[in-house]
C-alpha cells in the first residue's frame, strides 16, 4: 500500500508542473500558480512519508526472509553425514552462507521494491501518455522492443558470468580457509609464498570474470541509453513542432517530456534490476542445491 501511494504521488508531478507553466506562459494566472505550487509540495509531502514506510517495510521483510534462509541453511548443511565434509570444502560452504545469501538479501529488499516501484512507474506513466497524445507516445514507446531484446540477451549473459563469478569467490575463499587453518603446516614447510600465490590466482580469476560482467552490463546501458536519449529527441522536435501549430500547449509538452524521462528511467533501472536478478538465481541455485541436499545416512533419534 504505502509503495502504491508513493509511485501514486510521484506520477502527478508532471501534472502539477504543466499546471504551472501554463499558468505562467499561458494566462499569467498567480491564483493557478499558487494552486498548483501548493499541491505540489503537498504531494511531495505525502510521496516522502510513504516512501519512508515503503522503504522501512521491505528492508524489515526482507531481512526477516534472509535470516530465516540462513538458518535453514546452516541447519541443511550441519546434518549432512561426514562423507560430505569430506568431498565438500569448508570455504565453499561459509561462502554460500556469507555471499550467495548477500546476494539474496539484496534481492528480497532493495531490488524487489525497486521492480514493483518501477513497474508501477512505467505503466502508469504509458497510460498518462496515451491520453495525453497517443502518436507522440507511439514514438516513446518504439525503444520498449529494443531494451527488452538486449535485456533478455544481456540477461543470460550476465546470469552464466554471475554464476561464474560466485563459483571463482568460492574458490578464493576455500584457498585462504585451507592456508588459514593449517597455517602451522605452511610455516613449517616455509610455504607462505606459495600460498599466497594461490590465492593470487584464484584472486585474479574471480576479478576476470567480474571485469567481464562489468563490461558486459556497461555495455547495455549505453545502447539501451542512447536508444533512450534518441526517442526523447526525436518527441522534443514533433512536440515542439505541435506546440508551434497550436495542437498542444507548452504546459502539455513539458508535462509530457517528464513523464517520457520517468518512463525512460524506469525502464532503464529495470533493465539494470534483469542482470541483479539474473546473479541472484545463480546465488539460489546454489543455496538451493545445498538445502535440498539429502544426507547419505539419516539421523536417529
Amino acid at each position: 500500500v504505502a509503495l502504491l501511494i508513493s509511485s501514486g504521488m510521484s506520477l502527478a508531478y508532471p501534472a502539477a508542473i504543466r499546471e504551472i507553466v501554463d499558468a505562467v506562459v499561458g494566462e499569467g494566472d498567480r491564483g493557478r500558480l499558487n494552486t498548483a505550487s501548493l499541491l505540489l509540495v503537498v504531494a511531495f509531502g505525502v510521496q516522502a512519508l510513504f516512501a519512508m514506510f515503503r522503504a522501512w517495510w521491505f528492508t524489515l521483510a526482507g531481512e526477516r526472509v534472509v535470516t530465516r534462509l540462513r538458518g535453514m541453511l546452516y541447519e541443511a548443511v550441519i546434518r549432512q553425514d561426514v562423507a560430505f565434509f569430506d568431498t565438500t570444502r569448508t570455504g565453499e560452504l561459509t561462502n554460500r552462507l556469507a555471499s550467495d545469501t548477500a546476494v539474496l538479501q539484496n534481492t528480497v529488499t532493495v531490488n524487489l521494491s525497486m521492480l514493483l516501484r518501477f513497474t508501477l512507474g512505467v505503466v502508469g506513466g504509458v497510460a498518462l501518455l496515451a491520453w495525453m497524445s497517443p502518436r507522440l507516445t507511439l514514438i516513446t514507446m518504439a525503444i520498449v522492443p529494443v531494451v527488452a531484446v538486449g535485456a533478455t540477451v544481456f540477461g543470460r549473459m550476465i546470469r552464466r558470468l554471475s554464476s561464474a563469478v560466485q563459483d571463482a569467490l568460492a574458490r578464493t575463499t576455500e584457498v585462504a580457509e585451507e592456508s588459514l587453518s593449517g597455517v602451522r603446516t605452511v610455516r613449517a614447510f616455509a610455504a607462505e609464498g606459495v600460498e599466497v600465490a594461490r590465492y593470487e590466482a584464484a584472486n585474479e580469476e574471480s576479478y576476470r570474470l567480474a571485469a567481464e560482467r562489468a563490461f558486459a552490463y556497461g555495455a547495455f546501458q549505453g545502447v539501451a541509453g542512447f536508444a533512450g536519449y534518441a526517442a526523447i529527441a526525436l518527441v522534443v522536435w514533433m512536440g515542439g513542432g505541435m506546440v508551434i501549430d497550436g495542437r498542444m500547449t507548452l504546459g502539455d509538452l513539458t508535462a509530457f517530456l517528464l513523464y517520457t524521462l520517468m518512463v525512460a528511467a524506469s525502464l532503464g533501472a529495470l533493465a539494470g534490476l534483469y542482470g541483479d536478478f539474473m546473479r541472484a538465481i545463480g546465488a539460489s541455485a546454489r543455496v538451493f542445491e545445498l538445502l535440498d541436499q539429502q544426507a547419505s545416512i539419516e539421523e536417529i533419534g
